[in-house]
């Protein structure tokens, strides 16, 4: 696999984690209360794929932000996948 197609790789699931994570937060804003099934299977992949991220953060942030009605843990795991990306991209071009 050539470098490109590893930064290729990278940048696919950043972005994919990028959308899943708003997928998540706009269902957490709306909350309708009768989903297509097919909402319904977009929103539970973003629940299974994003929770394990965002609980860690969550229960660091908790000591923070205790008694606040906004959860900033999907600003933070958004800026943590960011972060992500380019280091491993760099790596990737410095081999």
């Amino acid at each position: 696999m050539s470098p490109r197609d590893l930064i290729l790789a990278v940048q696919l699931i950043g972005y994919a984690l990028y959308v899943l994570l708003l997928i998540r937060v706009i269902f957490s804003w709306l909350r309708p209360r009768h989903l297509h099934p097919i909402l319904l299977r977009i929103e539970r992949l973003s629940f299974v794929v994003t929770e394990p991220l965002l609980r860690p953060i969550r229960r660091l942030l908790f000591r923070f932000q205790a008694g606040s009605p906004i959860d900033f843990s999907p600003l933070e795991l958004s800026l943590l996948i960011e972060l992500a990306q380019r280091l491993l991209i760099r790596a990737i071009l410095a081999v």
